[in-house]
């Protein structure tokens, strides 16, 4: 950035920035850099007549805390956002996966109606845009913690309301069924398997795949034990929630490490 196209007093601050960053020990290619990033903000700011004195009339410290807080925010929102498709997806997935394995296993015929179909389409949409917009709008204003998560939870609340309210309309309305016989249940397992695993690597967490096994596995297993029906859906319980809180439990001793 050539800083002969600042004014002198965007010049000044950026100097005593630099020289309040040399006395804190830091080096001259850090202290370069967060240099080059001020001239330029100050630079598009006095091309746009935006007063820089929102910036120059503070001190040092001041304009780094505050450069901290931006930085933190904005890491906390995409923390935040990956939950998004996330939870649309694994959502999806979940309820799909133990319907195609039992077809696979069993050769069971899977149906779906054309309305929990469509309806999963548009709610999942709608979830999509409601998301994108919680998500802008708590990225562009000053909102304490429990307001921006109050806020991000708005949409997924809705979302699975109205995923809730579909499930139980669709014995209601009538529209035909889409049928997925044996082979497209095999590849309707694999798509949703990949998607499950690419997912977990993206977001950097195995609870979907986990939970998928925990939920749809002890049944299939215990199901064919010599186990009363009562029995095994005890057992199924325990074993599930046992799996889920040993994932939990050893991601939890990871982060204390």
């Amino acid at each position: 950035m050539d800083r002969t196209k600042l004014s002198s007093e965007s010049n000044r601050f950026i100097e005593k920035l630099r020289l309040y960053l040399f006395s804190q020990g830091i080096e001259q290619s850090d202290i370069e850099g967060v240099a080059d990033n001020l001239a330029q903000q100050l630079y598009e700011m006095e091309q746009n007549n935006e007063p820089i004195e929102q910036i120059t009339n503070k001190s040092p410290q001041e304009y780094l805390d505050e450069l901290k807080e931006e930085v933190d925010r904005k890491k906390k929102n995409t923390s935040v956002s990956w939950l998004i498709p996330y939870i649309l997806i694994g959502a999806i997935i979940f309820m799909v996966f133990g319907d195609v394995l039992r077809g696979v296993l069993y050769g069971e015929i899977v149906a779906y109606s054309l309305f929990r179909i469509l309806s999963t389409v548009v709610i999942g949409l709608l979830f999509i845009i409601g998301s994108a917009f919680a998500v802008r709008y708590t990225s562009k204003n000053q909102l304490s913690e429990s307001k921006k998560y109050g806020i991000l939870a708005i949409p997924a609340v809705i979302g699975m309301l109205l995923f809730v309210a579909a499930y139980f309309m669709d014995g209601y309305v009538e529209t035909s069924l889409v049928t997925i016989q044996f082979l497209g249940n095999m590849i309707l397992l694999g798509i949703v398997t990949a998607a499950a695993i690419l997912m977990s690597v993206w977001a950097k967490t195995w609870i979907l795949p986990v939970i998928l096994i925990a939920w749809n596995f002890p049944p299939l297993i215990l199901g064919n034990t010599p186990l009363g029906v009562n029995m095994q859906a005890f057992l199924s319980i325990i074993l599930t929630f046992l799996i889920v809180g040993v994932y939990i439990y050893l991601e939890f001793q990871k982060e204390q490490q």
